[in-house]
């Protein structure tokens, strides 16, 4: 048995899932060539994971209990906006050279979203904003057209 195959078989079996989890990312920040400053994993309600332009990444603590390739897909999918803060072509083609079925597990994740029970407090109610404005952050709304 080599040093690599034992180094990878004792991580596989860690009692410690959110470091393993956390080390991950750090790993595929390398391979992207990207520096998150945090890496954090915290209850989400509606999302598996965020990232801001400071470079804190948060993951959903739910992305314990999926598969190694959803969390992947979901990984790249953050740190790539520490590059590409939009979903345009360059963001979508980076994405599917690391994750080359991140289409299909995209429609997973739509399927499956993050538990709406996650977090100590009540489950909130979306609330209905007038046509045209879009909800960005903490109940802060900005109207759809330009000023």
């Amino acid at each position: 048995m080599t040093l690599k195959s034992m180094k990878s078989k004792s991580m596989k079996s860690s009692l410690y899932p959110a470091q393993d989890l956390r080390r991950r990312t750090m790993a595929w920040a390398i391979k992207l060539k990207v520096n998150p400053r945090v890496v954090r994993l915290q209850d989400m309600r509606r999302k598996w994971g965020s990232c801001t332009t400071a470079g804190t990444v948060t993951l959903a603590m739910d992305l314990l209990s999926q598969t190694s390739e959803f969390q992947d897909y979901v990984i790249v999918h953050e740190l790539l906006h520490l590059r590409y803060p939009a979903h345009g072509r360059l963001f979508k083609a980076c994405l599917g050279a690391h994750v080359p079925r991140w289409r299909e597990i995209a429609e997973s994740a739509e399927a499956y979203p993050p538990s709406p029970t996650a977090g100590a407090g009540p489950a909130r109610q979306p609330t209905s904003l007038p046509r045209g404005q879009l909800r960005h952050g903490r109940g802060r709304t900005r109207s759809g057209a330009s000023r």
